[in-house]
């Protein structure tokens, strides 16, 4: 059987769950912009320092080979946590739910990056006790990314967008804060981030709503295609910094491109609230990696920093269109956040890796200044990017949810689960009455019972926008009060 499977349930008993479901905490309203939620910033912060040799390890680039093999076992790290976690992702549920072993990660990350970066390292002798101590470090990180990911999945679209910029924006004023101290405190500020980062995210979790469980008769699908063009633009990322005169400077040139992305984006938010689409990013982000790749061959070492910092760009810019809609697609359609993030992740890290290590490859061999070989590295580009294209074009013969919505495992049909039915009607009342999208938007949370000082926080707009915009939607609708609004919502087939 194929086709969409509804839930044997009431319109009204949907809608009133949904309702108890999205409703936030009471204390919600007692920060309007609770920056809390900025903690995401941390984490960036500390996976952009612990790249820096100026501040991770205390002795600078004097230990670049044991640094090098620091970082190998760090990404490996990562991956395998990754893994795990998609693995074991139906018996997690939640990972804020499990606060001790969450502090506890965090507290080996925390003390694992001042172990590393104080101790193994520059002494440099035991590379077993450094391969070790560095993938120990990565499991916490791992961790507070996916918690994070959780956390974003389950705020509203403006939210998510919002402070996915700002934290970007803030993760490069933290970064480029420690890169200004001096040794051993810049260190010790890096090791201090990941407990800080957790604390955030414990409390951030307080303001959202509850994920659903796991369904154990329905299947998710991965987004096979999302993937695809995230492992392509993850290894051109971990092949950039091809044409640096030094192995040091890459990572500063990523910390420059997340602020950057993180201002255009918030720039992009506020001035074109009423036609952002986040598709703009990959639209963007395409034409200037290949910007960067056709510069390649002619740039040599003298303008190498700027082919990096584009191609950095190009790769911060595609991440944050990728988990933005990952985060849509989780928020929309119900489908548990941890798995799909968690592999989307391993895969991107996998091939950063695969990149890393090629470019390594290239320098030993010394086959960066041979100019035949970057014009071969320039035509692969290219065909990458061709192929990111064809991805793109084939998708719009799938449901926007890039094929991960779950599906039925007794019927093999595709379930429609209570939030995508609820947006679904909403949607349909604000075409029959013609409302504008911010207004379509205001129906929506007028409908999930919120509060005018909750549609403030979660649209980041004046009590005066808001009260203007509910005056119109009412009056459009012929409706005074929510609960005319809910069933105009409830009626709709």
């Amino acid at each position: 059987m194929t086709g969409t499977e509804k839930r044997p349930r009431s319109d009204e008993a949907s809608v009133r769950d949904l309702m108890d479901a999205t409703a936030l905490d009471s204390t919600s309203t007692a920060t309007i912009f609770p920056l809390r939620f900025l903690g995401a910033s941390l984490l960036i912060a500390w996976l952009c320092c612990t790249h820096i040799v100026e501040i991770f390890p205390v002795t600078g680039a004097h230990d670049l080979d044991a640094r090098n093999v620091s970082d190998l076992f760090m990404r490996i790290g990562d991956i395998s946590t990754f893994v795990v976690l998609a693995v074991m992702a139906p018996r997690i549920g939640s990972l804020a739910h499990h606060r001790p072993a969450l502090w506890v990660l965090s507290g080996i990350a925390s003390a694992g990056t001042a172990i590393c970066g104080f101790v193994l390292i520059p002494g440099a002798g035991d590379t077993a006790a450094l391969a070790l101590g560095s993938v120990v470090t990565a499991v916490g990180g791992a961790v507070l990314f996916c918690v994070w990911a959780q956390i974003y999945s389950r705020m509203g679209a403006t939210q998510t967008v919002v402070y996915g910029a700002a934290s970007c924006i803030a993760a490069m004023l933290v970064s480029l804060g420690i890169v200004s101290m001096r040794q051993p405190v810049a260190l010790a500020l890096t090791s201090a981030l990941p407990l800080l980062c957790a604390a955030c995210a414990l409390a951030s979790q307080k303001l959202v709503a509850p994920e659903a469980p796991w369904k154990s008769d329905v299947r998710f699908p991965v987004p096979w295609k999302l993937i695809a063009l995230m492992i392509i633009a993850a290894f051109m990322s971990g092949l950039c910094g091809l044409l640096l005169s030094s192995q040091t400077g890459g990572a500063i040139h990523r910390v420059l491109a997340t602020g950057l992305a993180g201002m255009a984006l918030l720039g992009m938010a506020f001035i074109l609230r009423e036609r952002f689409d986040a598709r703009l990013l990959a639209q963007v982000s395409l034409p200037l990696a290949l910007v960067a790749l056709v510069s390649m061959p002619f740039a040599g070492s003298e303008f190498g920093e700027l082919v990096s910092i584009a191609a950095k760009l190009a790769y911060v810019w595609f991440t944050l269109f990728v988990l933005l809609l990952l985060a849509n697609i989780a928020r929309r359609f119900d489908v548990p956040a941890l798995r799909m993030f968690a592999i989307v992740r391993a895969c991107s890290e996998a091939a950063i890796l695969a990149g890393v290590i090629a470019k390594r490859s290239i320098w030993e061999f010394g086959l960066h200044y041979d100019q035949a070989f970057l014009f071969a590295c320039m035509a692969a580009g290219a065909v990458a990017i061709v192929a990111c294209l064809v991805i793109w074009v084939s998708e719009k013969t799938v449901n926007d949810d890039w094929g991960a919505s779950g599906i039925s495992v007794t019927t093999g049909a595709r379930v429609e689960g209570d939030r995508e039915r609820y947006l679904a009607r909403c949607a349909a009342v604000a075409e029959r009455f013609g409302l504008t999208a911010r207004e379509a938007e205001i129906l929506q949370l007028i409908g999930e019972g919120r509060s005018r000082t909750e549609i403030r926080q979660m649209l980041f707009l004046s009590e005066n926008t808001v009260k203007t915009h509910v005056r119109h939607v009412y009056q459009k609708l012929g409706i005074h009060s929510k609960s005319e609004a809910l069933q105009l919502i409830e009626a709709e087939s």
